[in-house]
């Protein structure tokens, strides 16, 4: 589920390009389906409906889009949870159409849900193969690990099971150092509090931009800083290019400064011709194009969280030229940085 149009397209035509995306943004009905058992952490399933039901109610879009959930465990009725709540499953449909898969995080050990709920693998298999998203939340990611269908692919999980989940799944490539991952539609996130920023990526491409500035401005301070799939996603490591992480990685510890391809280039051991073409093809952008989005993304936060003048964050995120970097705020996030500003700290569900 990418988005790497969105940040190319005309501003003045940004909502009217949404509108047109084929697949989920422009279905009516959005369903979540959440697995659901004894020793679940019920947060992690209540909270990614309630930040996707709010994104619907802000969208504008008619008819108004809804978000239904369905929640599936063995037998319909109320599970007594393991902190002593109660939730109400409908039961285990393997009809059931989902648009997401949730498989909330495990409350202590997950091994002992991985031998007790193995009814669920078939059921993530099947959701995968069909092309559901599937987000698996903290050590959630044992229940999807155990399919099979990380193997070879990025993935984290609660920081407390590292070790554990790497002995038990030599084959997953398990990033410590992330609290979200992607790759080809599977989402892992390292804990709770991460998926409101999951969901707010989520929610730019089941209803609109405008829809998840809104709610990332309604849950604050709960969502910390959007998550894009410029980092993690499609165009981010879900790749096996070597190099080219690399280049990342010093991009990532670098993007304030001039873009010397040459140099870059040279650091990684590559002609500049065979970098760029290495470059484009594991991530989908031009190198500097993706030293924009991480100068872009480093300027929400400033917009968001200091006082800084505009001007001056241009200059803190390597862009001296104001209107430039007025220009390509705007080309990124369909947004002004003034509107951006006032639409993540105003009180209302407007920019």
């Amino acid at each position: 589920m990418g988005t790497k149009n969105l940040y190319y397209v005309n501003p003045d035509k940004i909502y009217e390009y949404l509108a047109t995306v084929p697949g989920p943004i422009k279905k009516k009905h959005i369903n979540i389906v959440s697995l659901a058992h004894p020793r679940m952490l019920a947060t992690s399933m209540t909270l990614p409906v309630e930040i996707l039901r709010a994104a619907a109610q802000a969208s504008h879009t008619r008819p108004r889009q809804s978000v239904s959930l369905h929640v599936m465990a063995k037998e319909p009725g109320n599970i007594e949870l393991a902190n002593g709540l109660s939730i109400a499953s409908q039961g285990f449909d393997p009809d059931v159409s989902a648009d997401i898969l949730l498989i909330p995080a495990i409350w202590r050990n997950p091994h002992r849900v991985l031998k007790e709920e193995r009814w669920q693998l078939d059921l993530i298999t099947t959701a995968a193969a069909r092309g559901t998203t599937i987000c698996s939340v903290g050590t959630g990611s044992y229940l999807l690990a155990e399919t099979g269908l990380l193997d070879n692919r990025v993935a984290t999980t609660h920081w407390h099971w590292f070790d554990d989940f790497s002995a038990h799944f030599p084959l997953v490539k398990l990033r410590r150092d992330r609290l979200i991952t992607q790759s080809n539609g599977l989402f892992c996130v390292g804990s709770v509090n991460s998926i409101a920023d999951l969901m707010v990526y989520l929610a730019t491409t089941l209803f609109s931009l405008k829809s998840a500035l809104a709610i990332e401005n309604q849950f604050s301070p709960e969502i910390r800083r959007r998550f894009t799939p410029h980092e993690l996603g499609e165009l981010g490591e879900s790749h096996d290019d070597e190099k080219i992480l690399d280049a990342q990685i010093y991009l990532q510890n670098n993007f304030k400064d001039r873009l010397d391809l040459n140099a870059l280039s040279r650091l990684v051991e590559l002609n500049p011709r065979t970098f760029n073409r290495r470059f484009k093809a594991a991530l989908g952008v031009s190198p500097s194009s993706y030293i924009n989005n991480l100068r872009m993304e480093e300027a929400k936060g400033l917009l968001h969280h200091s006082n800084l003048p505009i001007a001056e964050i241009g200059w803190a995120v390597g862009m001296q030229d104001s209107s430039h970097f007025a220009q390509c705020f705007r080309l990124h996030a369909g947004v002004s940085p003034r509107q951006f500003r006032e639409a993540v700290r105003g009180k209302s569900f407007s920019i």
